[in-house]
């Protein structure tokens, strides 16, 4: 059953992560936001007040994934941690102002009450005040109804949805999540647009947190499998292949979780050559994916292809000077350096890990490399 293969101590997944044991009781891991984490943004990108007969009507249009940035970030693991890769997001709507993301202008007209609530909640939620922007967001769904305003009603639902994964509060997200569906199959969405899987992907991984193996599968497979074939029929916007490649990284971590680790390296490795298409090589996401190609070889003790994949992500890495938790990759190449008894490669590793973290201030790889060193001490002197 696949809750017994989760119990394997050798696999472990927090957020968009894979995990490798080492000696004793030590784990260590990478934790990413791939791309562009699915809960970090509506997948309405802007909503533009339009006034038809004294009546304001709000425009949705999808949002481009482009758009968003991508963060990786390091979290202690325990056994007990079940979090996934759109889980604890920052603040929605990252690379877009608030006034250009609602379609307005400084020098527009004064906005309608609505537009006005819906932003007090966007900012609400990006100072991670939940419990009051969602007490926005239903003052700003009660506008929406009393101006039977169906578009508007379907974002704000959006929203409430998210606010609702950020709490964890995943029937209540689930619920809402379904109901955007529903209402964009109304009007006439297609089941395969790219707004409809988008959402799909979240109720994905919504399931896969509640153990609901087979409808995660489903939900995963449904997504990646439409996605590729709108890429092989020509649909080959940038937008739908970046879809594509975070459906197949879900994917990929939910068969990590399942131990199918040669299928979970394939989709790894067709969702690293979908970013490098795209974005090219010299940027987070490829360092988080080639660390985790990296992983699953280390895991199936292929230590030589580990350490290939890993000296990629560091290459890469050490041209990207703002990459918070860059020194996680290092800590990892350091690991398999003494999985392979090679000490003196280890330490070098480590050192710069170390320095790396110490540059970041990310006390969370400070910890583990001193626990490595450690480690290394005890090697060389026992």
């Amino acid at each position: 059953m696949l809750a017994t293969l989760i119990a394997d101590d050798k696999l472990r997944l927090l957020n968009m992560s894979i995990f490798a044991r080492h000696f004793g009781e030590r784990v260590f891991k990478i934790v990413r936001i791939f791309g562009n984490d699915l809960r970090k943004y509506t997948p309405f990108s802007e909503i533009n007040a339009v006034n038809r007969n004294n009546v304001t009507t709000l425009n949705l249009r999808y949002n481009p994934l482009r758009n968003y940035q991508s963060s990786i970030t390091s979290y202690k693991v325990t056994h007990s941690e079940q979090n996934d890769f759109f889980l604890k997001s920052s603040s929605l709507f990252l690379s877009a102002g608030i006034l250009s993301f609602f379609g307005l202008e400084k020098d527009d007209e004064k906005e309608s009450e609505l537009i006005t609530t819906i932003k007090r909640g966007v900012l609400l939620t990006q100072k991670e005040e939940f419990k009051k922007a969602e007490q926005m967001f239903h003052l700003a769904l009660k506008l929406a109804q009393e101006q039977q305003n169906y578009d508007g009603i379907t974002f704000i639902y959006d929203m409430l949805a998210n606010l609702a994964y950020d709490q964890e509060e995943y029937q209540k997200a689930e619920k809402l999540f379904v109901s955007v569906i529903q209402r964009l199959l109304s009007t006439g969405v297609s089941t395969t647009d790219n707004k409809v899987i988008h959402i799909s992907l979240k109720l994905a991984n919504i399931y896969k947190i509640q153990k609901d193996f087979r409808k995660a599968e489903e939900g995963f497979k449904f997504c990646k499998n439409h996605l590729q074939a709108s890429v092989e029929s020509g649909k080959k916007d940038e937008d739908t292949v970046l879809l594509w490649a975070m459906a197949l990284d879900g994917y990929a971590r939910f068969l990590v979780d399942a131990a199918r680790l040669p299928e979970a390296f394939i989709c790894f490795q067709k969702a690293y050559d979908l970013c490098v298409e795209i974005n090219g090589e010299e940027n987070e996401e490829i360092v988080v994916l080639l660390n985790d190609l990296g992983t699953i070889c280390f895991i199936q003790n292929d230590l030589d292809k580990a350490v290939s994949f890993l000296k990629q992500a560091i290459a890469i890495g050490n041209k990207l000077p703002d990459m918070k938790d860059f020194s996680s990759v290092l800590l990892n190449l350091g690991t398999v350096y003494m999985k392979k008894g090679m000490v003196e490669e280890a330490k070098q590793s480590y050192e710069a890990a170390w320095k790396n973290a110490k540059q970041h201030k990310n006390s969370e790889v400070l910890k583990e490399v001193s626990s490595c060193m450690d480690e290394l001490h005890h090697a060389k002197t026992g």
